[in-house]
């Protein structure tokens, strides 16, 4: 059965569409094209906080990155509601005023054990307060959501939606979430999902917005798709497999090991002949074939651990 699924939502690509047409981790011919519709002091406003709203692998993550960026693209509800319930929190900063309706949408901010959830909201709210930027940001992208729908999404929906299903038919067909498991000797837990935008040139893609959701761009042909998404499949299944190892302690573990997690993901596609990505960690392939070689019952965990005891020890 095909674990890797395709997805094209309007929320994520206007979310996307705002960070491109501010040149905000993006700078495209598609940012170009469509900056016009909004105002310049909105967009001042995304691009002056550029490195608090972008990630870039195995160097940067935003600090807002999450809460500003990732949560509301990955989720099937319209923004406008997560952007003005977290504006709301961090205007009033009144906790229990406020429960009501985080419960109401589904504990958006923070999804945990409603036992526990003012408590946490409550750390939330007491770390993230210092960024007085949040509510300009949420107002930036309340304000401006109309203005996508009314003059892009109609025009984008069809190319993105005929993309998604031809990458989704060919791995329904082709049987490569299956053969990429057993290689790597694991299972992923979940579906993995490919969601469409058609604004990311030239910029960060494979974009993790949630546990199981990535975010790619369309402007690869089919085959060079295949072989991306293919690789972000992987590293959902090195997740899995290393999540107790020092790799995803913290963020800046995570950045340090980066290049040996992509290595190894990449390995994977080359024991399957269709690696041929990510020439900057060729030296972790090339480790893990000569290793592997010698041999092949060796799992993941046992093959990084080896690379970072050869590399970073």
């Amino acid at each position: 059965m095909n674990k890797i699924k395709t997805k094209v939502s309007l929320e994520t690509n206007y979310i996307y569409h705002m960070l491109s047409v501010s040149k905000c981790g993006y700078n495209n011919e598609y940012g170009n094209q469509y900056a016009f519709l909004h105002s310049n002091n909105d967009l001042k406003v995304l691009k002056t906080n550029e490195m608090l709203l972008t990630v870039k692998g195995g160097e940067h993550v935003g600090e807002l990155y999450q809460w500003l960026i990732a949560v509301p693209a990955s989720l099937d509800i319209k923004v406008n509601l997560y952007y003005e319930t977290l504006k709301h929190l961090f205007e009033t900063g009144n906790i229990e005023e406020n429960m009501k309706l985080y419960k109401k949408i589904h504990q958006l901010i923070l999804p945990v054990d409603e036992n526990n959830m003012a408590k946490r909201m409550q750390e939330f709210y007491d770390y993230y307060r210092k960024f007085k930027v949040i509510v300009p940001i949420c107002e930036v992208m309340i304000r401006n959501d109309s203005v996508y729908i009314e003059n892009v999404w109609e025009k984008s929906k069809l190319e993105l939606i005929t993309y998604a299903e031809t990458i989704e038919d060919i791995f329904n067909k082709n049987g490569l979430s299956n053969k990429l498991e057993i290689v790597a000797k694991e299972i992923l837990k979940t579906e993995f999902i490919a969601t469409f935008c058609n604004s990311l040139t030239g910029g960060a893609e494979a974009i993790d917005i949630s546990e199981n959701q990535d975010v790619f761009g369309i402007n690869r042909n089919y085959e060079n798709a295949i072989k991306f998404i293919s690789h972000e499949f992987v590293i959902y299944l090195l997740k899995q497999q290393l999540l107790n190892t020092s790799a995803f302690q913290n963020i800046e573990n995570f950045l340090k090991h980066w290049l040996y997690i992509e290595g190894l993901a990449e390995f994977y596609l080359y024991l399957l002949g269709i690696g041929g990505g990510f020439k900057e960690c060729q030296h972790a392939i090339d480790f893990y074939y000569e290793v592997y070689q010698k041999d092949n019952t060796l799992t993941a965990i046992e093959l990084f651990n080896k690379a970072i005891e050869k590399f970073l020890k």
